[in-house]
This record gives C-alpha cells, sequence and structure tokens, in this order.
C-alpha cells in the first residue's frame, strides 16, 4: 500500500472547489463534515481539509487540526475503493473544540465507509 500523499492527489484547483460546494453531496460525522462529489471515470481521489478561521483564531490551533486531518486520510485512504470512479472530497473540521487525534481518525474512517456505499 501507498501511504504517501502527494500534491497530486490534493484538491487544489479553484474550479474543482467551486464545482464541489455546488454539485457535492454532504455527510456529517462529529466532529467532521465530508463534501464529496463522485467522479465518473479514471482519476485519482483528490482531498482538501479545512477548518474554518471562525472557530479557532490562532493559526497554531488550525494549523495542528489541518495536519491530524491529512494524516488520519493518508494513513486511511485505502479504504475508498474506487473501481470506475473516484471523488473529489473535502473534509471540513465542524466544531469549535479540539479534540484528540483518534476521534478526528474514527469520524474520517466513518465518513469514508459511507461514502463508498
Amino acid at each position: 500500500m501507498n501511504y504517501k500523499f502527494p500534491k497530486s492527489e490534493k484538491l487544489r484547483l479553484k474550479k474543482h472547489i467551486e464545482n464541489l460546494f455546488q454539485n457535492g453531496k454532504k455527510k456529517f460525522k462529529y466532529p467532521l463534515t465530508l463534501i464529496f462529489l463522485p467522479i465518473e471515470g479514471d482519476g485519482k481521489n483528490l482531498c482538501a481539509v479545512s477548518v474554518p478561521k471562525k472557530k479557532f483564531k490562532k493559526a497554531v490551533d488550525r494549523n495542528r487540526i489541518k495536519r491530524q486531518m491529512r494524516e488520519a486520510y493518508r494513513l486511511n485512504k485505502h479504504k475508498i475503493e474506487t473501481e470506475d470512479k473516484h471523488f473529489h472530497m473535502m473534509f471540513v473540521y465542524s466544531i469549535a473544540e479540539k479534540l484528540d487525534y483518534q476521534k478526528i481518525e474514527k469520524a474520517l474512517i466513518k465518513l469514508i465507509s459511507e461514502i463508498n456505499n
């Protein structure tokens, strides 16, 4: 298994992000919201993470949560089953309190299993 999270797997293009927010579906598992859009055809799963500045004023706190979310995704991205379609995904931290890594990873795994169904 490849546990890398290279730049080519990150959702970066403004066009893709706008399309994701306009046409994507939402799922919520405390403390994460997943916005995803299934894309037919070949390609890679693209992922982004976000922590609202409104809920965490200090950049140190936002960056720590984003690092934890990226790490959880990196270690569990192989659980996304992609045969003839792939996903554009954005994980958004939806609450105003800091949680430990295990709770974030548990929520992320549940969200990934939901989009597989």
